[in-house]
């Protein structure tokens, strides 16, 4: 393949796919500020960012953090940037553990999804209701901060398939090569 050709199918690749990674993200910003069903709504930003973060760079990984962190504070009415700076960092460590350590397989984001959500959730009940005294006896956390964290976890089955297909559809593309064999080689 023409490396020219192949350059410019990836810049595409690249547009779209990041175009359709932040469509998701404002779909899914829209239905978490929306949805008034009575039940707890999920993270899904956070379950977005961390199976972008699989396949993505450190940097990009640490953006689309930042960003959703900064997204779920806007949808929650909460400080700004404390989900951000937690976010960010998970999507940081996420990416760096799949590119040098861990392997891409369901149970493993599972596992990454599942600490973050549970660092993200604590974070916010220590600081906005032990802290303060609201939740002595632990009502609070029982009633809206572990069904969060559980319907998190569930949404991860919908939403990292979906991010391994876009990513190998409009990921970078790859190009095999076949060895022809041949008899001028000499071997002593």
């Amino acid at each position: 393949m023409n490396i020219d050709l192949k350059r410019k199918k990836e810049k595409r690749n690249t547009v779209i796919r990041w175009v359709l990674y932040y469509v998701i993200m404002i779909i899914e910003y829209v239905s978490m500020t929306t949805t008034e069903l009575g039940l707890p709504v999920p993270l899904l930003l956070l379950t977005t960012a961390l199976c972008i973060s699989v396949f993505e760079d450190p940097f990009n990984s640490a953006v689309v953090g930042c960003t959703a962190g900064l997204m779920i504070d806007s949808a929650e009415g909460t400080l700004m940037g404390m989900n951000g700076i937690i976010i960010m960092w998970c999507c940081l460590i996420s990416s760096l553990l799949f590119y040098f350590v861990m392997r891409r397989h369901i149970v493993n984001i599972t596992a990454i999804i599942a600490a973050s959500a549970i660092l993200q959730t604590g974070f916010r009940y220590v600081f906005y209701y032990l802290m303060w005294g609201y939740d002595k006896n632990g009502q609070i956390l029982l009633r809206e901060f572990v069904p969060v964290v559980i319907t998190t976890l569930l949404s991860t089955v919908v939403i990292y398939p979906l991010i391994r297909v876009m990513n190998a559809k409009i990921g970078l593309i790859k190009e095999t090569y076949i060895e022809e064999k041949s008899d001028d080689i000499v071997r002593e």
